[in-house]
């Protein structure tokens, strides 16, 4: 427990009366149900992106659209909106026109979503004539139409230079299926045959959800259901007050930069602001400082933001169940046409690797400064690559389109020391697609696959590393779209913690044609062959870096990911190499005595 935090009287939630073993039982029952729904759309989509990298959520919500459940294996920044799409989808379709049957489709950014490619698809499930539930599949599509493939378009200015919007729509019925609904989704995305798969996976991964809601109704009865769903909620939001109330209170603050504005030409970043007040048992999110809205598409819509803001929540109190419980207690304040408020038609596409990423970024910042064993330093932040071309291998003959990203390294932390490589915090629940699959999939070779060397923000408390990932496309020639940042603005350290190297993607290193391709970028033609360097960044270091136990200095040389010359420079820590072939190494501790001596001289 952190100095300052105050003891509390402990509250729950679950219902008076009702038998405790019972809920926990249904409680699981339900996030088992989220997890088998998961791992149906998994297997049924086509998709390496939904099958192998596990970029989805799914849920179970009641009749107003309230989650009360979610699996284990969801990503955060899609699963945070979904009783925001849910209640859209209430608010759009009268409650007469929802039937026991239908399947309704849904991606409006505006309405709830995230961006074009996060789509929905929500069952009802009816128990006694009424609607009782609302299971919702939600998955990140390769393509949605738009201009460029893949449809993260950094030239975009304009939600309707972004893809295919599907606002609430039936898809099914009453178990009729609309095919000109169908037929119209289909004729507008380049990768039908994979999209189709896709859409089939959300459909079966939700008939399991809604099966599996309909057999616990069957031997529990739709009373004992209904008191568990509203205690799961109950429980959720007196178990995250009973952790704020422990918080000293106060408003602590922090502010972090995107890149730039890619619709203007101005190089100047954008602020993302934080001031984060504890309040008794309440947590207020004030946005307020943050810029206006962007003319490029790194905007987040509201729902997003919020799904940034629980994602990060669920962190740092991992003990309280995820579901609306946790939006009873913070409050999210936003200035208007913000880029953490964009209002229609702004464009948003780029809001995960952007303005979500910096939400994310700015609650670190401030967590760390109440809860520091509970947080860390910046952490990597995500690139999304989309790549397009025809694949003329035998038998493949088609058009593909590949959306890439890679893992890189969390920040240093004060209290649990140093961090290692993952996956983005907000996209924790995805996993990297296997290098062996994609080659298989698509008409690429991955050249290396590792650690970059010193891309660690330095301290104290080292940040994770950053990841080197260079492929080329071995049949012929590509069109790349890419949408990330943290270029220029780095990975921020902690407490005298030194930043970590940026995230970057280089065409043709070393050759006459080498250019630098940015990670925001629209349409850049990629020659057969031809390699492109992707470099993921690393995780921000927390401290002094010449107060590291130069033992530990001395591991991450023989593991090869710290060079003599950073360990001399960066951490003052002297190391001779003994046989470098056999990565044998020792420290000359008067050395690194006397080098560090006259570093705090010339600090002092």
């Amino acid at each position: 427990m952190s100095e300052g935090l105050k003891p509390v009287v402990r509250r729950s939630g679950i219902p008076v009366g009702f038998d405790p073993i019972t809920f926990e039982v249904l409680n699981n029952a339900f996030s088992a149900a989220i997890d088998e729904m998961g791992i149906v759309l998994e297997k049924v989509a086509f998709s390496t992106v939904t099958s192998e990298g596990h970029d989805y959520s799914c849920a179970i919500a009641d009749a107003e659209g309230n989650v009360v459940s979610r699996g284990v294996g969801d990503l955060p920044l899609i699963g945070g909106t979904i009783s925001h799409r849910l209640r859209a989808i209430l608010d759009h379709i009268p409650a007469e026109d929802i039937c026991e049957g239908d399947i309704i489709l849904h991606n409006d950014p505006y309405l709830g979503g995230t961006h074009l490619q996060d789509v929905s698809v929500v069952l009802p499930v009816f128990h006694e004539g009424k609607l009782f539930a609302l299971v919702q599949t939600c998955s990140h599509w390769p393509d949605i139409g738009g201009p460029v493939p893949g449809s993260f378009n950094s030239e975009a200015n304009s939600s309707y230079a972004e893809g295919l919007v599907i606002p609430p729509i039936h898809l099914a019925r009453k178990g009729v299926w609309q095919e000109q609904v169908h037929r119209l989704i289909l004729r507008n995305v380049r990768i039908p045959r994979v999209i189709e798969g896709d859409l089939r996976g959300l459909i079966e991964g939700a008939r399991a959800g809604g099966k599996q809601v309909t057999k616990l109704l069957q031997r529990y009865g739709g009373d004992t259901l209904k008191t568990a769903m509203s205690g799961f909620l109950n429980h959720s939001e007196a178990m995250l007050r009973n952790e704020i109330e422990a918080l000293p209170d106060g408003t602590y603050s922090w502010t972090d930069h995107i890149d730039r504005d890619p619709g203007k030409d101005d190089p100047r970043p954008i602020p993302v602001g934080l001031d984060l007040t504890v309040a008794g048992d309440k947590l207020v999110f004030d946005f307020t400082r943050s810029g206006p809205q962007a003319v490029g598409p790194v905007n987040c819509p509201l729902s997003a933001t919020a799904s940034a803001i629980i994602g990060v929540c669920k962190a740092i109190f991992p003990k309280v169940p995820l579901n609306d419980g946790f939006l009873r207690v913070i409050e999210i304040k936003v200035a208007e046409d913000s880029v953490v408020n964009a209002k229609f038609p702004a464009p948003v596409s780029g809001h995960a690797a952007n303005s979500a990423e910096k939400i994310v970024s700015c609650l670190h910042g401030c967590f760390i400064q109440i809860v520091p064993e509970r947080s860390m330093a910046a952490p990597t932040n995500l690139v999304n690559i989309s790549v397009f071309g025809y694949d003329s291998r035998a038998g493949r003959e088609s058009e593909y389109v590949m959306y890439l990203w890679l893992c890189g390294g969390w920040g240093g932390r004060p209290k649990n020391g140093d961090n290692q490589t993952y996956m983005m915090p907000m996209a924790a629940g995805t996993r990297l697609q296997f290098a062996e699959v994609l080659e298989r999939v698509y008409p690429l070779r991955i050249e290396a696959y590792g650690f970059l060397p010193d891309s660690e923000g330095a301290g104290r408390f080292r940040g994770g590393f950053g990841m080197q990932y260079p492929f080329r496309i071995t049949h012929g020639d590509a069109m790349i779209n890419t949408q990330g940042d943290r270029e220029f603005v780095p990975n921020w350290g902690f407490d005298g913690g030194k930043p970590a190297a940026g995230n970057s993607l280089v065409y043709a290193p070393g050759t006459t044609e080498q250019e630098t391709v940015g990670v925001m970028r629209a349409n850049f033609r990629v020659g057969e062959g031809r390699l492109l360097d992707y470099r993921q960044g690393g995780g921000g270091g927390v401290g002094n870096p010449f107060e590291r136990d130069p033992d530990l200095v001395l591991t991450d040389i023989r593991n090869e990911l710290v060079t003599l010359e950073r360990a001399r420079q960066v951490y003052g820590v002297v190391v001779e190499a003994v046989d470098e072939d056999l990565a044998e190494y020792r420290i000359d501790r008067l050395k690194t005595e006397q080098l560090r001596s006259n570093h705090g001289e010339r600090v002092a």
